[in-house]
C-alpha cells in the first residue's frame, strides 16, 4: 500500500537479508534494484500468492543477485508447500491434507490437474478445518522428487493479475495488483470485480452489481481508486464503470481481477 518510493527508502534503512513478498512486489522491487535505486544484500526473496513464471523468477534473480525460493499457502493454512532445491514444490502433508478434486469432489487421479482442492488441517487444533473446499487447481505427482524429500511435488495455477502502470510526474507509476483490489475490499466493500488499464490515465471497472447498487458501488469504488493512485504519485486517473458484468475466471478458477492493457 506503500508508494513504491517509501518502501524502498525503509527497505534500504533496514537492510534486510530475506525478502517475503509477492511475485508482482518483488518484480517491482527488482526493477528499483536495476535503477540503482534499491541497495540491499539479500541472500534469498520469496514469494507466494500469485502465479510465478520462469520469466519474473529470472528478472528478481537477477537483478537483486539472490535465489528466489516460492511457496504455496492460503489465508487458511499459510504454508502448504514449499520449493526444495530442484525447484520443485513440496506439500507438508505431516501438517495437512490436500485432496485434488473435480468439480463434483471427486478425488482426481495423481499426474492429473484438479478443478479444487479439499483442505484439512492437522495442525490447527483452535479452528479445524475438515475438507474445506478451495477453488486452486493443482496438479499432485506421483514420482518422487530427485531432491529426495518424501513429501509430495505439486504444481499449483495461482491467480494471474497484472501490475498497472500509470501516468506520473516523472515516469509511470506502479500500482500493485494485491494493493488495488484491498483499496475496493476495504474502503469501498466490493469483493467481486475486474479492473482493466483502457491506457495510462484511465481504468474501466467491471461489476455484476446494476442499477442503484451498482451506481452507489461505483462512486465508492472511484473515488477510492482515485484517491489511492494519486497518493501513489499519478496523476488524476479517470475510473469508468460497466455495470451488470460477469467477472470472468482464470485457468486457476480465481478471478482475473486486474488486467494491464493488453493483457
Amino acid at each position: 500500500m506503500q508508494p513504491v518510493d517509501a518502501l524502498v527508502d525503509a527497505l534500504n534503512a533496514f537492510t534486510p537479508t530475506v525478502l517475503a513478498s509477492y511475485p508482482t512486489v518483488a518484480l517491482l522491487l527488482a526493477e528499483q534494484a536495476e535503477r540503482g535505486r534499491l541497495k540491499v544484500g539479500l541472500r534469498e526473496v520469496w514469494t507466494g500468492g500469485e502465479t510465478l513464471s520462469p520469466a519474473v523468477r529470472q528478472r528478481i534473480e537477477a537483478a537483486l543477485g539472490c535465489r528466489v525460493r516460492n511457496s504455496y499457502g492460503t489465508s487458511e493454512f499459510l504454508a502448504m508447500a514449499w520449493e526444495c532445491e530442484a525447484g520443485q514444490l513440496h506439500l507438508n502433508t505431516d501438517w495437512l491434507l490436500l485432496e485434488p478434486v473435480d468439480e463434483y469432489n471427486r478425488s482426481v487421479p495423481l499426474g492429473q490437474p484438479s478443478s479444487g482442492v479439499l483442505l484439512t488441517s492437522l495442525a490447527n487444533t483452535v479452528q479445524p478445518l475438515i475438507r474445506y473446499a478451495m477453488g486452486d487447481r493443482m496438479t499432485m505427482h506421483p514420482d518422487r522428487c530427485g531432491c529426495g524429500s518424501p513429501f509430495p511435488v505439486i504444481d499449483v495455477q495461482g491467480r494471474r493479475d497484472d501490475i498497472l502502470r500509470m501516468r506520473g510526474l516523472t515516469g509511470d507509476v506502479a500500482l500493485l495488483p494485491l494493493a488495488l483490489s484491498t483499496v475496493l475490499e476495504e474502503q469501498a466493500g466490493v469483493f467481486d470485480f475486474q479492473l482493466l488499464q483502457r491506457d495510462d490515465s484511465t481504468l474501466v471497472l467491471r461489476l455484476p452489481l446494476a442499477g442503484h447498487a451498482g451506481r452507489e458501488a461505483l462512486k465508492c469504488c472511484r473515488a477510492a481508486l482515485q484517491s489511492f493512485a494519486v497518493a501513489q504519485g499519478a496523476l488524476p486517473i479517470r475510473v469508468l464503470g460497466e455495470l451488470g458484468q460477469v467477472v470472468p475466471r482464470g485457468r486457476s478458477g480465481k478471478a482475473c481481477r486486474i488486467v494491464a492493457k493488453g493483457g
